[in-house]
């Protein structure tokens, strides 16, 4: 059977990976010009690794880790507390994070309501300067005014366990070994515009080619999803699946420094941004590089994103007095202007409803939908991303007209 994925990230990738060592015919299009999606390594001038887009690896993320272990890939740790980290020069207690968040979580009533609200009802109007608030806030890379409270603050509940790790050499590794295996089934520069799910089998359309497949796996980011033509329309069950869930906004700033610090995280005070410096996995000592995270329109407009690193390069300065910045090796990566991106991970609406997201899962005809927007309780992470796109390469295999 001949399938067709369209998106070389990690869920399009080890969809067609696991395909393709299934025996089926596959064939990858991908529209920019190097694979790994929203997963993206680069070096800096000194050669220190660092990650443009998805960097944590959880303790308790089985699929993304046993995929490393498969390809031979090892992982370090970052040595960050990625879900204490230090505010005002402070790093919050355990005990105390997680009285918070249970008392945060009584607050949620059946029918779900913001984060912002359920903080708010909790600690009262001081609640935008908690820790735990400001790290959710920040992680969900959407408006806190309307994210769910009760699928975000649930998702708090790893502050247990700060053991995350990343691929030595770049998490990009992971796409770029399963791309390597499928060689040149795998398309880079053809982006799809158009998908036409006949009677018989899919047509793919990629600039003035058609590529007809039995079946067509779409693993592309939900912002984009609009932006295809899909000839026949766009699946009832699958727009109401969306329904609910958002496109955050990210952005991320790497900045080398002269020597290197103990690995700690630093959130900013009342922002919903956040620097770290991680364990070098050749030793005990910090990397000679420092990194940061914003998530939310409102963050990325009081950096001045839209206008260069300057201005978040300056807020880094007086976060963190104690890096020595090399400013003008500053490496900014905007997802909102990134063409095949269009914003960051997608994060869910307060008041979706609770099921929604199993009609992601399920095929319409002979398309199958992958990525991390479909993940349900693991969307918004790598390992949401990879767990689609096993469960459409089951999909794709096996389904019946």
């Amino acid at each position: 059977m001949r399938i067709g994925v369209v998106g070389a990230g990690l869920a399009g990738l080890v969809c067609a990976w696991r395909l393709h060592r299934e025996g089926h015919d596959v064939v990858v299009l991908e529209a920019r010009d190097r694979v790994g999606g929203r997963t993206w390594s680069t070096a800096l001038p000194d050669g220190t690794v660092v990650e443009r887009g998805g960097e944590w690896i959880d303790a308790d993320q089985h699929t993304i880790r046993g995929l490393c272990a498969e390809l031979g890939l090892p992982l370090a740790p970052h040595g960050v507390r990625f879900h204490r980290r230090r505010l005002d020069g402070v790093v919050p207690d355990l005990a105390a994070l997680e009285a918070t968040l249970t008392a945060v979580a009584a607050q949620i009533p059946e029918d779900d309501t913001t984060v912002a609200a359920a903080f708010a009802a909790a600690l009262g109007p001081g609640y935008a300067a908690d820790p735990a608030y400001l790290r959710i806030a920040t992680s969900t890379a959407g408006d806190p005014a309307r994210a769910s409270a009760r699928f975000h603050v649930a998702r708090a509940d790893g502050a247990r366990v700060d053991a995350a790790a990343r691929v030595v050499g770049g998490n990009q590794r992971i796409c770029l070994s399963m791309a390597a295996e499928l060689g040149d089934r795998v398309r880079l520069a053809t982006p799809v515009t158009a998908v036409d799910a006949r009677d018989d089998d899919v047509v793919l359309t990629t600039g003035g080619r058609e590529e007809v497949v039995d079946r067509a796996v779409v693993a592309v980011p939900l912002a984009l999803l609009e932006h295809v033509r899909w000839i026949r329309g766009f699946p009832a069950a699958w727009q109401r699946g969306l329904d609910g869930i958002a496109t955050g906004t990210a952005a991320k700033l790497s900045v080398p420094t002269r020597g290197a610090v103990a690995p700690d995280g630093v959130q900013a005070p009342g922002e919903s941004w956040w620097s770290w410096t991680s364990r070098d996995p050749a030793g005990d000592g910090a990397v000679t590089a420092t990194s940061c995270f914003a998530g939310s329109a409102a963050a990325r407009d009081r950096l001045a994103v839209a206008d260069g690193p300057a201005t978040w390069v300056d807020r880094l300065a007086t976060l963190r007095p104690d890096l020595d910045l090399v400013a003008e090796q500053a490496l900014l990566t905007d997802w909102q202007r990134e063409e095949w991106t269009r914003g960051g991970y997608s994060y869910v609406l307060a008041g979706r409803a609770a099921d929604a997201a199993a009609l992601l899962a399920e095929p319409a005809g002979p398309l199958v939908l992958a990525g991390e927007h479909t993940a349900g309780a693991h969307s918004g992470t790598m390992e949401g991303a990879l767990r689609s796109g096993v469960r459409a390469a089951q999909v794709a295999g096996t389904v019946s007209r």
